[in-house]
C-alpha cells in the first residue's frame, strides 16, 4: 500500500482463509488516496503484479 501515489510502498500481512481466498487489511490515512499493489506467484514460478495508483479516496 502507498499513500503518496506510489513514491513509497509499505508491505502488509496477507492472511490465508480456510476457503482458499486471501485477505489483507490496510490502514487508511486520515484523508487522501490509497494506492495498492499486489504480486502473486504460483509454485511453477508464474508471476503477476498489478498496481493501482489512487485506487480509492479517503475523505
Amino acid at each position: 500500500m502507498s499513500t503518496d501515489d506510489g513514491a513509497t510502498w509499505s508491505p502488509e500481512t496477507v492472511k490465508t482463509k480456510s476457503d482458499g481466498h486471501y485477505k489483507v487489511f490496510v490502514r487508511n490515512p486520515a484523508k487522501g488516496y490509497m494506492s495498492l499493489r499486489v504480486t502473486a506467484q504460483d509454485t511453477n514460478g508464474s508471476k503477476i503484479e498489478q498496481t493501482l495508483i489512487r485506487a480509492y479516496a479517503v475523505r
